[in-house]
């Protein structure tokens, strides 16, 4: 369809920490261009000034939420000369926001809402309904059809602009059949009247042949994994699994989306140009200096071997100039696949022969894809075997246009069929049940589906990058000079029925592989004989025996906010169960070393057991004792004691800290999921019960206390 020159542009800006607006952005201008609808796609970052808003008629906005509400890195320049115009400069824009965020946060969306927010007092005039997409529940639930209704929009709001007409048609609805815009396609990509399904298989007879697997590549896949002790689940459960199962009757049409247009090449060379640094290209989230080498001196297993959870503290030595940081401050990791992992996907793939040879990545020529680019952190040059231990994250949850591109590549027709249903309109709650819920990821997806056999540059072209890891330091630069501590626990993962085999988390595991290779430790003693002293003293023990060759790439990770006061006085309050604790361990050691003052500092902890996983014990004690700490409440879920929970505790100590709450601090650190929820609903209460608030007026003090930056949060999921 060719679009006449007089129909107005749109300019869809995207505002990524993650990938994941910029990958919405880009399917969505995908898109719109199939439609006929003219689009320019930038990065805020890309956005010279905000004066270039006001050469567009039609604005687009996909922006995710990070930190505690904050903008993404890439549009902290551009949202600070918008939040600076004043009057009405932009009463020719129309806009309309997605906005990506988590409700297990508080501020859900905050960014995209502030966006919206600022635009309409600045003259802009929403042409189509605000969408708000959680990836709590499955972000594709709100942008999946907030796509299809924002097609119909622009059409018609851009055929009213062009014929003069004041007032746009109002958007379909969610779910309303009238915007319907999902393409029907079938294997060879040619399109059909939008009344016709897809009904039957893809694959031809002869692409059937060519693409049948081997004996020989199944004889490498087992031995991989008898090699690497791979215990995968029995091929009959595989078989009967839920994921497999077509849940609609085989000659039932579906709805499925237009087929993604391929765009990466890949050619073998003679020279493997491997990068040097374990470091892909593209920017790193929330940097605060370049990537560095940190020897590893000592780590520590700071709960009982007998414990659910183990804690692994690491301690490193950061070079000696150039490199500071800050109580409250985290430090990125960056890490790799596992090598069992990219030597099973190599041989499901049958590419192991050809694993650590050279190989240039390009464009194709005259793909139908738009503004085709090889993503910012794939270089051009390296090697297979490169790519995917360092650069892409093959344990990520598959997206539908990966399902929809692998589709195209699975033999066995009912294998096919579900992989269809999966990305089909119709099986919407498949996919969010089967696959997102589920945190299927692509490794395990290909070992279920073991007929579906694509090109690697499928996976290099949808696949996200392997992200580096943030962990809250655990120390204070004034205690330990050049010196920097983190704990975490070591992530299972157990064998299920969307994990073909068990296995650690990435980072966690692969810390863990230094701290096993490279560490002593007593022989285990049975609980039951042990102390609480005799468990410290074990433990300590538990150090590295030789560092000289240990060292991890990192970088440090800037964090404004969450730090310790400066002002003496001021009352702080710290809640961090777990892990959670570690970056007030950091704040305690500093305020050890500038000066007590005379703000009241609590400490709400809580562990399962206080003799296998209280971490810091005898530190936190003994900084107690000093007076450093001056409230110290622990709660311990799994024994006799209550309260059971941090926040149990909150809301019996809430006569205390209710008066405290009107200069406090409060620090909270540790799983958004649950905790973070429950502890804010815990200082309403303690607002009401002692403060004598509605819970309007409690909830709107809280707000105040976030927008003030007196309520802090420092979590995960």
């Amino acid at each position: 369809m060719v679009v006449e020159a007089d129909i107005p542009k749109v300019l869809l800006l995207y505002a990524s920490q993650t990938g994941n607006a910029q990958a919405i952005a880009e399917s969505l201008s995908e898109q719109l261009g199939q439609a006929g609808i003219v689009v320019q796609v930038k990065c805020c970052s890309q956005l010279d000034s905000t004066s270039a808003l006001l050469q567009v008629s039609c604005l687009v906005v996909v922006a995710s939420t990070t930190g505690d509400g904050d903008p993404p890195d890439s549009a902290r320049k551009l949202w600070k000369q918008l939040k600076k115009w004043q009057s009405a400069p932009l009463t020719h824009l129309s806009y309309t926001v997605l906005g990506l965020g988590d409700t297990n946060y508080n501020n859900f969306c905050n960014f995209g809402k502030s966006v919206d927010k600022q635009l309409n007092s600045l003259g802009a005039q929403s042409f189509y309904r605000c969408g708000w997409a959680d990836d709590g529940t499955g972000l594709e639930l709100v942008v999946e059809p907030w796509c299809e209704g924002l097609e119909v929009a622009l059409k018609l709001h851009l055929s009213s602009l062009s014929m003069q007409e004041p007032t746009p048609p109002e958007p379909a609805a969610d779910g309303d059949d009238s915007s319907e815009s999902v393409s029907r396609t079938t294997g060879n990509n040619e399109e059909f009247n939008c009344n016709q399904k897809y009904k039957g298989p893809l694959c031809e007879n002869n692409r059937k042949l060519e693409m049948a697997i081997s004996s020989e590549n199944e004889d490498v896949v087992c031995k991989i994994m008898a090699h690497y002790s791979i215990d995968m689940l029995p091929h009959h459960e595989v078989e009967h699994l839920p994921l497999r199962c077509c849940a609609f009757p085989k000659d039932d049409p579906l709805s499925i989306p237009v087929l993604p247009a391929p765009y990466l090449s890949l050619t073998l060379t003679e020279d493997c140009d491997t990068p040097q640094t374990t470091a892909s290209s593209g920017t790193l989230p929330v940097a605060a200096s370049q990537v560095f080498k940190a020897q590893v001196i000592k780590i520590r297993q700071l709960t009982h071997p007998t414990a659910v959870k183990t804690a692994l503290e690491f301690t490193l030595r950061l070079p000696e100039e150039g490199i500071h940081y800050h109580p409250g401050d985290a430090i990125g990791i960056l890490v790799k696949n596992t090598q069992k992992e990219v030597e099973l996907l190599l041989g499901l793939l049958g590419l192991t022969e050809i694993a650590d040879e050279g190989c240039e990545l390009s464009i194709i020529p005259g793909t139908k894809k738009r503004a085709a680019a090889i993503p910012s952190f794939l270089p051009c040059k390296s090697s297979l075997r490169y790519l995917l231990e360092y650069c892409v994250d093959i344990r990520a949850v598959p997206k539908k246009p990966l399902l929809r591109a692998l589709a195209e590549y699975t033999t066995n027709p009912c294998e096919q069929r579900r992989l269809l249903e999966l990305v089909s309109k119709e099986g919407a709650g498949e996919y969010t049940h089967h696959v997102r819920e589920a945190c299927l990821s692509t490794l395990d997806l290909l070992m279920f589906f073991r007929s579906c056999r694509p090109p690697v540059t499928t996976l290099l072209e949808h696949l996200p990058r392997l992200l580096p890891r943030p962990y809250s330091a655990a120390s204070s630069p004034l205690a330990m000079p050049n010196h920097l501590t983190f704990v975490f626990n070591v992530v299972e993962i157990p064998q299920g029925k969307s994990v073909a085999f068990s296995r650690q988390g990435v980072c966690t595991g692969w810390l863990a592989s230094l701290a096993s290779g490279n560490c002593e430790n007593v022989e285990p003693v049975p609980p039951s004989v042990l102390a609480i002293k005799d468990v410290e003293q074990a433990l300590s023990n538990f150090t590295l025996a030789s560092s000289e060759d240990v060292f991890i790439d990192i970088y440090l990770r800037s964090n404004q906010s969450f730090r310790p006061p400066t002002d003496s006085s001021t009352p702080v309050v710290m809640v961090g169960p777990g892990t959670g604790v570690a970056p007030f361990l950091g704040f305690l050691k500093h305020r050890q070393k500038v000066g007590v003052g005379v703000g009241e500092w609590w400490l709400f902890y809580g562990c399962r057991h206080k003799d296998k996983d209280f971490l810091y014990q005898k530190e936190l004690r003994e900084l107690e004792e000093e007076g450093v700490l001056n409230h110290f409440m622990v709660s311990y879920s799994r024994e006799n004691d209550s309260p059971r929970y941090v926040q149990d505790n909150l809301i019996k100590y809430g006569k205390s800290l209710a008066p405290l709450l009107d200069k406090a601090i409060v620090y909270v650190c540790g799983d958004a999921h649950n905790m973070a929820k429950d502890v804010f609903e815990a200082f309403v209460s303690v607002l009401m019960n002692h403060k004598e608030l509605t819970e309007v007026n409690a909830r709107k003090m809280m707000t105040k206390m976030q927008l003030d930056k007196r309520y802090l949060q420092d979590v995960w999921t």
